[in-house]
């Protein structure tokens, strides 16, 4: 049995946590993908996943696998398309993440036009509203709206969004509009169960950080929902700009505390750092940068 196809195996399992998608993605059936990871599995003499009717999750050492187990799968890919550089077209596959709304909204036109320019290129986009383990995961680049905090992972600038408070309207007639980040305290909040930062919002000030608390009726774990409840008058979201320039323009929502509260959330396109970057993968890049870098 060929263990590189064990590892891809393997790897693919890890990624969808299930095996019925992971073998529809590799185009082998259920039974042979278990009968890979099973060989893989007697090779190493550990067991690599806990499996239940359900659920399938690494144990422990097939977490620290995962993570060597890329590494090598990713250099046998940079041998394969070390060739194809030398030809004018574009072909391969790239898996890329990116959040949500911003991956919908932004990066999804970029990749079509680039799959429109380079017609044998495959590209695997996947959006995630949680911050990716980019080489453990398999994928080849990530974009992200924070500063990378993963030193091993190369990060390229594209530029950065406002962080803007709103509410609607409505809800700042009937409340009361705060004019100073305390105030924060006495008013409905739409908490986003961001992790790090769930019942307090950080503030730069001149004083240094200052972290609020908050709290009220409603928590969410999407932009989207955030801003729409706001739009609805359920209180004051915190949200990337992105997400509510629409709104505001249209005064649906309706910015405070701008007078004293400034902050930027930076745009960034980060990759596994390599001695070989294939040239599909370098022209995708550069595209993304382009396409999403401001003016």
């Amino acid at each position: 049995m060929d263990r590189i196809e064990m590892m891809r195996a393997f790897r693919e399992v890890a990624r969808r946590e299930a095996f019925s998608p992971a073998a529809r993605q590799l185009g082998v059936s259920a039974s042979a993908l278990s009968r890979h990871i099973a060989g893989l599995e007697d090779w190493l003499g550990v067991q690599l996943f806990h499996r239940t009717t359900r659920h399938v999750r690494l144990t422990d050492a097939g977490q620290g696998y995962l993570a060597r187990c890329s590494k090598i799968l990713d250099s046998v890919r940079e041998l394969e398309e070390t060739g194809s550089d030398t030809t004018d077209k574009l072909s391969g596959t790239i898996r890329l993440t990116a959040p949500n709304f911003y991956g919908r909204h932004y990066v999804v036109p970029i990749v079509q036009d680039f799959l429109r320019c380079h017609p044998d290129m495959t590209v695997e986009l996947i959006l995630y509203d949680r911050v990716v383990d980019v080489v453990g995961e398999g994928f080849d680049l990530a974009v992200r709206i924070t500063k990378p905090e993963d030193s091993s992972l190369i990060a390229r600038s594209i530029g950065s969004t406002s962080v803007v408070h709103v509410a609607s309207p409505d809800y700042l007639k009937q409340n009361g509009v705060p004019e100073l980040i305390e105030d924060l305290a006495s008013h409905a909040c739409i908490v986003d169960q961001v992790p790090g930062y769930v019942g307090h919002w950080p503030f730069k000030t001149q004083k240094g950080l200052v972290s609020q608390r908050v709290d009220g009726r409603i928590k969410v774990n999407d932009g989207e929902m955030a801003r729409d409840f706001a739009i609805a008058g359920f209180g004051i979201a915190r949200l990337p700009g992105f997400f509510v320039d629409d709104a505001i323009a249209s005064g649906e929502v309706v910015p405070v505390l701008e007078d004293i509260y400034h902050d930027e959330a930076g745009i960034y396109i980060v990759y596994p750092p390599s001695r070989f970057v294939s040239r599909s993968l370098r022209v995708l890049i550069d595209t993304i940068v382009d396409g999403l870098k401001p003016g």
